[in-house]
């Protein structure tokens, strides 16, 4: 098992969202990554532009890569020793969703926001597992027990009925 990594000192500009994203994708493409380009660049958008929003101008953040067999973990560290507020999932447009995995920690004198990524499941078309109807239920089951109502609008699993009032 060999690990690629980088780091990459990034100053908050304007342009820091942009860079962040053209490094992180050269980077991933010249380690020859399986992960979603597109799922990444939109991960790594979001990751950045919340940090930046966050970050006095004078900061200095740092990105950090590393690619472990097909796990890739980007992370972007800033000085600031107050750890972000957790924020409304639904606010996030589900990009959260499209990462293996997510979270923060302290890290030295800041803090690192981080999150994972695997390379697409395969499709039938090279051997992969395609779930069934009675998969997709169960996962829809339980998609809408963790979401619940998203903008006033109640989630019904596949297959039920939505209550009606008595009249």
């Amino acid at each position: 098992m060999s690990t690629l990594s980088a780091t990459v000192d990034l100053p908050v500009t304007a342009y820091t969202v942009r860079d962040a994203r053209a490094l992180t994708l050269a980077l991933v493409a010249a380690w020859d990554s399986g992960v979603s380009r597109e799922d990444l660049a939109l991960l790594i958008d979001d990751l950045t532009a919340d940090v930046v929003d966050h970050a006095s101008a004078e900061a200095s953040l740092v990105l950090e890569l590393s690619l472990a067999d097909e796990l890739l973990r980007v992370g972007l560290v800033d000085g600031s020793a107050v750890r972000p507020v957790a924020d409304d999932v639904t606010r996030l447009g589900g990009h959260w969703a499209l990462a293996h995995r997510w979270g923060d920690e302290p890290y030295q004198n800041g803090h690192r926001v981080w999150f994972e990524l695997l390379p697409p499941l395969p499709g039938p078309e090279a051997g992969g597992v395609v779930a069934g109807p009675a998969d997709m239920a169960v996962f829809a089951a339980a998609l809408t027990a963790a979401v619940g109502t998203i903008d006033g609008v109640v989630a019904e699993p596949a297959g039920v009925a939505p209550e009606s009032g008595t009249t």
